[in-house]
């Protein structure tokens, strides 16, 4: 069975002089309660981060750390507290320190891969002395690369003196040999760097093939990622026609330098097939798994636009960002991740479900929700 734990418009005291009426509205799913004696955090390959708290408090004793986090890649929150005195009920106590991160890191609360954890302690009964046992919240992340570290690390898997740290792009249009003549849209937030050298590394390697035809790099500075439908917004968008290598790379290059960490995904489609609409039903878009698109209200009129969009999802795991399957199943178009194609996501029907990379999910009300 799954337990949620729901937030619904309470009213908090803000600090300082003056109480306020705030409403906030926080809606979290977890699956069962994770028990041990003793937290440790998971190893999952990613950074974290301990926002500490007295037990049976909700204050932040480490503030300083809120700072640290502000402009990390969120994947995961674990939320830990101590069954002691045994049987209390703490969900009032969880309630509060979930609105209190949430007044202070609302980063983590504005992605939907973000995976919640409720860890409960029992070893407290048997040890005794609580304060040797952490409380409060664990936030995992992907630390953010600065463009220097970038450009070294792709430039040495471009040369050769390093293999990609995964292979997701070189392996999607190896499988996929019958693409010709792509129009790419390809996501350089620093985040996608393994990504991008995999690209600037295949059209180095294999002109002759001639899978892609043009490119568009995106890296916006601008959250607001409607204008394409009133105006061609050109922020944060950088094109080239693939057939040189080296001006590919200085390119992408620049596009990394000068972008800022907004991935304004469907933005840059719709530039993209406007720039060069006699290519527009080859469209592939490389995106971000751990990212949510910053313009889905733009995917109605890709849906109108009858444009199928192939999906190289990168950096799949254990979760999978569903808003790329609910582009794919809006536009008719596919989704493509390391292991597996999946073709005609479209054609999943309302209530049914599909496997992906070992993962299950399930169409329910138009979009898709991992089970």
């Amino acid at each position: 069975m799954k337990t949620s734990l729901s937030i619904l418009t309470l009213i908090l005291l803000i600090k300082g002089s003056v109480a306020a009426q705030v409403n906030i509205k926080v809606n979290i799913r977890f699956k069962d309660t994770i028990v041990v004696d003793k937290y440790v955090p998971d190893n999952n390959g990613f950074s974290n981060l301990k926002i500490k708290m007295d037990p049976g408090e909700f204050e932040i004793n480490n503030p300083e750390i809120i700072q640290k986090l502000s402009n990390q890649t969120i994947v995961g929150v674990d939320l830990v507290y101590s069954d002691y005195p045994v049987g209390d009920d703490f969900s009032e106590l969880n309630r509060n320190r979930i609105l209190e991160l949430h007044m202070n890191l609302p980063e983590a609360f504005n992605s939907t891969i973000i995976k919640w954890q409720l860890v409960k302690q029992t070893g407290v009964e048997q040890t005794g002395n609580i304060q040797n046992y952490f409380h409060g919240f664990v936030v995992y992340y992907r630390p953010m690369l600065t463009y220097q570290s970038e450009n070294a690390s792709i430039t040495e898997i471009i040369e050769g003196k390093k293999p990609p740290q995964d292979s997701t792009v070189l392996k999607v249009v190896s499988r996929n040999s019958t693409w010709k003549d792509m129009l790419v849209v390809c996501d350089v937030t620093g985040s996608m760097s393994p990504y991008t050298a995999q690209i600037l590394l295949w059209i180095k390697s294999n002109q002759t093939l001639k899978t892609f035809k043009q490119i568009v790099f995106f890296n916006d500075n601008d959250e607001k990622s409607t204008n394409q439908l009133i105006t061609s917004d050109q922020s944060g968008m950088w094109s080239i026609e693939s057939g040189n290598s080296k001006k590919v790379i200085e390119t992408a290059f620049e596009a990394m330098e000068k972008g800022e960490h907004i991935e304004n995904d469907l933005e840059a489609i719709c530039y993209a097939i406007k720039k060069y609409p006699e290519n527009k039903q080859n469209v592939v878009l490389i995106a971000d798994n751990w990212e949510d698109p910053c313009d889905m209200a733009l995917l109605s009129f890709l849906k109108s636009q009858k444009i199928p969009i192939k999906i190289i999802v990168c950096g799949v795991t254990d979760r999978m960002n569903t808003l790329y399957l609910d582009i794919a199943y809006a536009t008719g178009g596919s989704i493509h991740t390391m292991e597996q194609d999946l073709i005609d996501v479209a054609k999943i029907g309302e209530g049914k479900t599909v496997k992906l990379n070992g993962m299950k999910f399930k169409m329910t009300g138009g979009k898709f929700v991992q089970m």
